[in-house]
Formats: C-alpha cells, sequence, structure tokens
C-alpha cells in the first residue's frame, strides 16, 4: 500500500491527503486538467449537512443528493449565487439525459421519500435490502442502478456505508497495489461492481486506506472521513480505468527458471508493496516490485544474489509472476526476504518506501538498501 503525489514520489498518507484534497474545489488549480469537474464549497456544505440529518430525507433532499451525484448541479453558479443552481431542469422532470440513454426518477424518488422511515428500518438489519431491490429490478425504484442506490444508502445510513464511486473504487485499488498516477506507459487499473460482494470487498479496501491514514473525526458513525473520500475521488482521476474486472490476485505466483544476465550496470528502484495479510508471529507479510530499465531488465525468471549491509546474504532470488503494474516486475516469494524487512521495518505495518538495488561488480549481483540507507548514502 503506497501513495504518491502526482510527480510519482511515495509519500506518507497524511501528505497524500493534503495533496489531492484541494483539487476536489472550484478555488483550487488543477493539475494536467484533472479531475475535470471540481465542487462548490456551498454545495458540498449543503449536501453533507444531510449526513447528520436526524430526520427522515425528505423528497427534496434526495433530490439534491442525486443531483449531487450524477451531476446536475452547476457549480460555479451555485458557488456564485449561494443557492443551488441545476442543470436538465432537473427539479421539474426528475429525468436526466446520460450516455447510455434517459433515467428518469420520477416515480422513484417520490416513492424514496414517502417510504424513507421503512426503508432505513429495513436497512438496519438488511444492509443488501436497497441493492437487491435494484438487482431484482424492483419497477419502484426506476432509474436507480447500484451505484445511485448506494448513494441513497449512504446518506440513510449517515455515512456508515460508504459513497460508492469509481474513481474512488480505482484509488483504492491503485493504493492498494502499489501503483504511482500517470507512470509510463499507463497501468489500467480495473474495477467492478457487479454484485453486494463487490461492494464489500470496495469497503475492505477503505478499510485498509482508512487504518493507514487515521483522519477519522472522533465518534463520527462514517465508515471513512469526508476528507479522505474527497482526495480518493480526486486520486482516481490520475488513472487510466479499464471497468469491469478484478485485478488479478498477488498471492499465488509461480516463476520461469530461466536465468538471464542483467543487461546494464544501472541501479534499480523498487517500491515495497502491502499484502494486507498477517503470518502467524504477527508480520505483516509484503513484498518488493522492482521497475525494469529501458531493456526490460528484470523480467519474470530473472535471478539475483542481494548483500545487505550487514553482510547477510539472499541467493537465487527469483523475479516472478505477479506485479500487476506495466514496467515492474515482482522479486521473490512473500516472505523470502522477510529477514531483511525486519532488520529494517515494523514488524506489524508496512512501510510506503522505495528500495535501492546497486550492481555490485559481479553478475547478477547486487547491494540492497533501504531508502534510508540509500538517502543515509550520499544518494537521491
Amino acid at each position: 500500500m503506497i501513495f504518491f503525489d502526482e510527480h510519482e514520489n511515495a509519500i506518507p498518507c497524511e501528505q497524500w491527503l493534503n495533496t489531492y484534497l484541494p483539487y476536489y474545489f472550484l478555488d483550487y488549480p488543477k493539475w494536467g486538467g484533472r479531475p475535470r469537474n471540481q465542487t462548490s464549497h456551498y454545495v458540498e456544505d449543503e449536501v453533507c449537512t444531510l449526513l447528520t440529518k436526524t430526520t427522515p430525507l425528505s423528497r427534496k433532499n434526495l433530490e439534491d443528493v442525486m443531483a449531487w451525484k450524477i451531476g446536475l448541479i452547476n457549480h460555479r453558479k451555485s458557488e456564485d449565487t449561494r443557492q443551488m443552481a441545476y442543470l436538465q431542469n432537473w427539479p421539474t422532470t426528475l429525468s436526466v439525459n446520460v450516455q447510455y440513454g434517459t433515467r428518469d426518477f420520477s416515480t422513484s424518488i417520490p416513492y424514496l421519500a414517502a417510504n424513507m422511515a421503512t426503508i432505513a428500518a429495513q436497512l438496519s438489519h438488511d444492509p443488501q435490502y436497497l441493492f437487491n431491490s435494484v438487482r431484482k429490478q424492483d419497477p419502484h425504484l426506476k432509474g436507480f442502478g447500484y451505484v445511485y442506490i448506494l448513494t441513497v444508502q449512504f446518506f440513510i445510513s449517515h455515512g456508515r456505508f460508504p459513497i460508492y464511486d469509481k474513481f474512488a473504487h480505482v484509488a483504492a485499488l491503485a493504493i492498494d497495489q502499489g501503483l504511482p498516477p500517470a507512470s509510463p506507459p499507463k497501468s489500467y487499473v480495473k474495477y467492478q461492481l457487479t454484485k453486494w460482494s463487490d461492494y464489500q470487498a470496495y469497503m475492505s479496501l477503505l478499510a485498509l486506506i482508512r487504518n493507514a491514514c487515521p483522519q477519522q473525526p472522533a465518534n463520527s458513525p462514517m465508515f471513512i472521513s469526508r476528507d479522505l473520500d474527497r482526495a480518493l475521488w480526486v486520486y482516481g482521476h490520475f488513472f487510466e480505468t479499464e471497468p469491469n474486472a478484478f485485478p488479478k490476485t498477488t498471492l499465488h505466483r509461480s516463476c520461469t527458471r530461466i536465468p538471464r544476465t542483467a543487461g546494464s550496470g544501472a541501479v534499480l528502484v523498487g517500491r515495497i508493496r502491502d499484502l494486507c495479510q498477517f503470518t502467524s508471529d504477527g508480520w505483516r507479510r509484503r513484498e518488493i516490485i522492482v521497475r525494469q530499465s529501458v531493456n526490460v531488465y528484470p523480467r519474470e525468471g530473472d535471478r539475483v544474489d542481494l548483500v545487505d549491509s550487514s553482510g547477510g546474504r539472499y541467493t537465487n532470488v527469483p523475479f516472478i509472476k505477479g506485479a500487476g503494474v506495466q514496467g515492474y516486475t515482482c522479486l521473490g516469494q512473500p516472505g523470502a526476504l522477510k529477514p531483511w524487512f525486519m532488520r529494517h521495518y515494523r514488524s506489524e505495518q508496512v512501510e510506503a518506501a522505495s528500495v535501492y538495488f546497486k550492481p555490485t561488480g559481479q553478475s547478477n549481483e547486487y547491494e540492497i538498501y533501504s531508502e534510508s540507507e540509500w538517502r543515509a548514502r550520499g544518494q537521491t
């Protein structure tokens, strides 16, 4: 799990949050045109007050929530006039022209408002209730898909069930996989939301990031803070996306056994990636993915001997399948370098840090350095 700034530098989560959160709002310059849309502070405040509403959401509340989610608010005009300015005659028609046709909410939003108390009670003991109703094509929920109904559930539950957005999902996957933004060649980040278990997997990713970024207000009922959610939404705009498929797992790997000699004497740079699992002795499993050089070294099947600063040696370590990132390959089976990790990092928490491999001059042999060791040597 690694966080990056706009220049592909690994940074702590707090710095990452402070980097990307401002891009969410209108009054902050974009980075290379991203994100495409930005939000009015006024609109955001108005909508987010509904998260703390103690009475059932009204029809007007739902109209505002859905206009905000679908993108039917003129944010600049709303900011200037300090009142909601809608697009496409939304409050009158409750229908919207989208990429794949027209979505008509003219009966479903009034239905939800009229039955809000009952729906909230149902959700309290059956979290899948609205999601499954959409899956079964309940005619009362005409116009709603999974993403939109999860938006309603987000507000009904006061944030206990997180809002879903493809950009936030892409961001969470990228952080989990250690993908830097806009790195050439770009890698596709694959996401999916077609069943409830996909949403649960998304929540699990958010929980990992939430725990790495403790920005949660005290006693908040929300699954993640709004600031974290906003930063994720922005960050997701920095990646290319390929819908409807999860990334291949990195937990089951194999390696070919055809060794190859390094094509240059250049220093190799790797990144530590969190595997989000613990061994029986409490060690959090992790691995190193290594950036390939211009001559595509190293690649799957190559092997190296490593020498650490204490004189310890790791011989014939293979590069294997599982990096899941274009331009990178994965070093060793998970746990192969555990003694080296234990010497330099905490056992229960994975550091977002670089690793450096300096050629010794011997065939396929490298000295391995942690980021702090490398800097202490005066390297950059």
